[in-house]
């Protein structure tokens, strides 16, 4: 298996110089929802479906309350979440008032990973041994072009 990309040409008028070259993005083949994690787990272990989706709506609870309280929840060897915030910036701290400069909350999710000091990179578990396809056959897809380049 392989994760699927297309790939797309700049347009934008804000930054000419970046018209005309080319970026990927993910495709996304399938959408996998809690009750089909559970049937798969239920399958890889001794506990049951119904048992792994009070587990995992209990999980999804437990976090939530965490988060609230400005923890950051660590589920090791999976990876981590934290709570994240956009604001507006304002002249003065005494200026700010979060109910009115807080545009956005958000929750972040870091996967596990392995700090290597020599290429000084982090080595995410999830991320490893990734192979990437281009998605064939989609608008805008230029087949037998090297480099896909205009």
């Amino acid at each position: 298996m392989s994760v699927k990309y297309k790939l797309y040409q700049i347009v934008d008028p804000r930054h000419p110089s970046r018209n005309g070259k080319w970026f990927a993005k993910t495709c996304t083949s399938e959408v996998l929802h809690t009750k089909d994690l559970a049937q798969e787990i239920s399958k890889k272990c001794t506990v049951t479906e119904v048992d792994t989706l009070a587990v995992l709506s209990a999980l999804k609870d437990v976090v939530k309350e965490h988060l609230k309280d400005g923890r950051k929840v660590v589920l090791d060897g999976f990876g981590y979440f934290h709570i994240g915030i956009k604001s507006v910036v304002v002249d003065h701290p005494d200026d700010f008032k979060p109910e009115e400069h807080i545009k956005r909350v958000y929750t972040n999710f870091v996967p596990a990973g392995s700090y290597d000091p020599v290429t000084r990179t982090v080595h995410r578990a999830f991320n490893e041994g990734v192979k990437f396809e281009e998605m064939q056959d989609y608008p805008g897809h230029v087949s037998g072009v090297e480099g896909k380049k205009p």
